[in-house]
């Protein structure tokens, strides 16, 4: 980063008289992009990954605007920081689509699979709603998954959820699934995904145990289970070198993240909106797996890991 001007590096050398005679013709590139100096409050919620997010997003816009950034980085949970939103206590925070739709008010009980279609629709709610804005949301949907041990994945070839339902059905029962009691009752759980896949019946031979979720991960991997239910962004997936089938049909909600900014802040602050939708397009479901694994697998602390990824990057 000590050989790359970043726009706010750029503003500040440029103070000087020396600086502004050099950097008079950038002046005027850069007056659109660096806004009038307002001030915005980061929230995020208390998990690695949303830490991760919020770190992110603090850096960036100290990095590439003269907005005074402020942080309330781990300042809660779901409720917490859309209430704190809403109250103007904080200007932005990460929120999940799938979450947008189906948690917070109005609530909807409709399972929207195809990410382009909940973002329109929560865009739309929530600006009518509560003048709130959404900014462009992140590649990566943390949802639920199946995840396989890769000897397992390989023996078989069960690649696609549509693979597996065909494997069951087919009579190949004698194997072991590890999952929590919550996702074996939920409807955009199991009993959901087999009948959407259309293997109910046959699912009912399969060797089902209740875990902890968190030990999953573990089981699977280490080969006492063949598959676990999981998150997809979960780094343990990486750890344990697990293999995602797709949800070749989409049965899974969808859960994209996506800056949720009210919208007088955004007017006054509009040099943000660059910034952020540049980190939106970065974040991937690769990427963040490996981001949440640095923080807490590496034991990494999350703001060096976020700093080290927008240099990396070229985002700072």
């Amino acid at each position: 980063m000590s050989d790359q001007l970043t726009r706010r590096s750029v503003l500040k050398r440029g103070s000087g008289a020396a600086g502004a005679a050099g950097l008079g013709s950038l002046a005027g590139c850069l007056g659109g992009i660096m806004g009038s100096g307002s001030a915005v409050t980061v929230g995020s919620k208390q998990f690695t990954e949303q830490k991760l997010l919020g770190h992110l997003s603090t850096t960036t816009l100290k990095e590439n605007t003269d907005v005074d950034v402020k942080s309330k980085v781990g300042l809660g949970g779901t409720v917490t920081n859309f209430e704190a939103l809403k109250n103007g206590d904080i200007t932005f925070y990460w929120e999940y689509t799938g979450t947008m739709w189906a948690t917070l008010p109005p609530k909807h009980d409709e399972v929207i699979t195809d990410p382009q279609t909940i973002y329109d629709k929560v865009g739309k709610e929530f600006k009518s709603e509560y003048d709130l804005e959404l900014l462009d949301r992140a590649p990566f949907n943390n949802t639920y998954v199946l995840a396989g041990n890769a000897d397992w994945v390989d023996k078989t070839g069960v690649k696609t959820l549509s693979d597996f339902a065909k494997y069951v059905k087919n009579g190949n029962t004698d194997f072991k699934l590890v999952m929590d009691a919550e996702f074996q009752e939920r409807e955009d759980g199991w009993p959901g995904l087999t009948e959407h896949y259309g293997f109910g019946d046959a699912a009912k031979n399969l060797n089902v145990k209740t875990v902890n979720p968190s030990l999953g991960y573990q089981i699977a991997g280490e080969g006492e289970a063949a598959l676990t239910m999981g998150f997809n962004t979960n780094p343990q997936i990486i750890k344990y070198d697990l293999q995602v089938l797709e949800d070749d049909e989409k049965f899974f909600p969808v859960y994209n993240p996506a800056p949720v900014v009210r919208s007088k802040a955004l007017k006054d602050a509009s040099a943000i909106e660059k910034p952020l939708n540049d980190l939106a397009a970065a974040l991937d479901t690769e990427t963040i797996r490996g981001l949440n694994k640095k923080v807490s697998i590496d034991e990494k602390e999350s703001k060096t890991v976020a700093e080290d990824f927008l240099t990396e990057n070229g985002l700072i």
